[in-house]
């Protein structure tokens, strides 16, 4: 795929002022990883001009998203983000690329999709917007935004306000900012074990056993591959003969955690572990609206012996993926927000920056179901083709996706060596 630069600009995203605006990072944003998240969406022609995208992208980060393009500041013990004193923005690169769209249909992950986002390595602005031009008038919208300023529902409500703009659509509810929730109880009292689960041991915590020395592995030894499961399939197959009712999302998560184990070969008495994103938003009590934006993350951590999860069957490991999740409740997300106000002035180091990019025998889960990002219309009466994650060097990645395929369903994208990803793809849907 050749993609050719055309021009590269800034939009800003708020007012230019004398006095910046300098808001301190939440607990929850310094927990959040520290990398651009980058997605791609694809829309069949007809399509709107890069002129109308541009003045309603332009819009919706001055009305709603500010954040967006700010600047990240502070020190390692106080982190912040800046806005308004002209050194943010977004990034606008407008490209365009020498075939059809449907030449490159089905989009499945590949190398050559980090072609149609800006690079997120060393990357200056914490947006960036590529919108690439296909021959045929179709359209690949790849977006970055650092997970520092934004979680993955703040980005689908970014997305489908923008669509709502250039549409010409009032942008409702309101994204906000308000961070009224994030309260502290006094004194403050912290219930759970944060160093470990959250953020690495300070230094003079020298009796704590979470250290973790990061793994790595390099480029061309990892495999993005992409799993398609039907609504039939999930619930006449994989649901069928349950006891209990039980998720989509606990049992698809159950079944791919348990083919991945058998993929790689895991010895019966060898722990494997999932880090499993949980959206704190429907927990806190009371539940904090889905329009804030920002982030409100945590982490759940289901773990069992491969030989248990193997000969436990789908229910088994179903159910460990369950209650787990569900013990990161209200409790949980308080006694992290009080954490966070004890600690404020240290320099917290996100248990993120102590993996590397191999995991095995462990997993790190994303869940992007009913996040909205089929939704995404920009208007000018093409359909949106295509929505994925761009391809990521790593082993043991796994993200769910809405499927936009006639069947329904759910799309797992999994990152894994490339030796594990031609097993997986050949035990993805074996019922044993």
């Amino acid at each position: 795929m050749e993609v050719h630069i055309q021009r590269c600009s800034e939009i800003a995203t708020s007012p230019l002022t004398k006095d910046p605006l300098v808001l301190p990072l939440t607990i929850f944003d310094r927990f959040a990883s520290n990398i651009h998240i980058a997605v791609l969406f694809a829309f069949s022609p007809p399509t709107p001009t890069n002129i109308d995208l541009i003045e309603s992208l332009s819009k919706t980060l001055l009305l709603h998203f500010p954040t967006l393009g700010g600047r990240l500041g502070g020190t390692a013990e106080n982190p912040t983000l800046v806005l308004g004193d002209g050194g943010g923005g977004a990034l606008l690169v407008e490209a365009e690329v020498d075939s059809n769209l449907d030449d490159h249909m089905p989009l499945c992950p590949s190398p050559d999709l980090v072609r149609l986002h800006p690079s997120t390595v060393e990357a200056s602005h914490l947006l960036q917007v590529q919108l690439n031009r296909f021959r045929c008038g179709g359209l690949i919208v790849g977006v970055t935004a650092h997970h520092r300023v934004a979680d993955g529902q703040s980005m689908s409500t970014f997305y489908t306000s923008w669509g709502k703009m250039s549409r010409g659509i009032p942008v409702k509810p309101v994204p906000n900012t308000d961070q009224s929730w994030l309260k502290t109880r006094f004194p403050p009292k912290c219930e759970f074990e944060h160093w470990g689960a959250e953020f690495s041991p300070i230094q003079t915590m020298s009796n704590c056993n979470f250290l973790l020395h990061p793994s790595f592995v390099d480029q061309e030894s990892t495999s993005n591959i992409m799993l398609h499961y039907s609504h039939e399939f999930i619930n006449s197959e994989l649901k069928a003969g349950l006891k209990e009712k039980m998720t989509t999302f606990q049992v698809l998560l159950g079944h791919v955690w348990r083919k991945i184990i058998m993929a790689r070969a895991l010895g019966r008495s060898e722990e494997t572990m999932i880090r499993v994103s949980v959206n704190g938003r429907p927990r806190l009590r009371p539940p904090v609206a889905g329009e804030f934006i920002g982030n409100l993350v945590l982490n759940a951590y289901p773990s069992a012996d491969a030989g248990e999860l193997i000969e436990g069957g789908l229910e088994r490991a179903a159910r460990i993926i369950g209650d787990a999740v569900k013990r990161i409740d209200d409790k949980y997300f308080q006694s992290f927000i009080d954490f966070g106000e004890v600690y404020k002035d240290e320099k917290l180091v996100p248990i993120y920056d102590m993996y590397g990019n191999y995991l095995s025998p462990n997993l790190e889960v994303d869940s992007w179901l009913g996040f909205q990002f089929e939704d995404v219309d920009f208007g000018g009466g093409g359909a949106l083709c295509a929505f994925l994650p761009t391809w990521v060097p790593m082993d043991g990645l796994v993200i769910l996706l809405p499927s936009l395929s006639e069947d329904g369903g759910v799309d797992v994208v999994v990152a894994l060596l490339k030796e594990h990803a031609n097993i997986l793809k050949t035990i993805s849907h074996s019922l044993k």
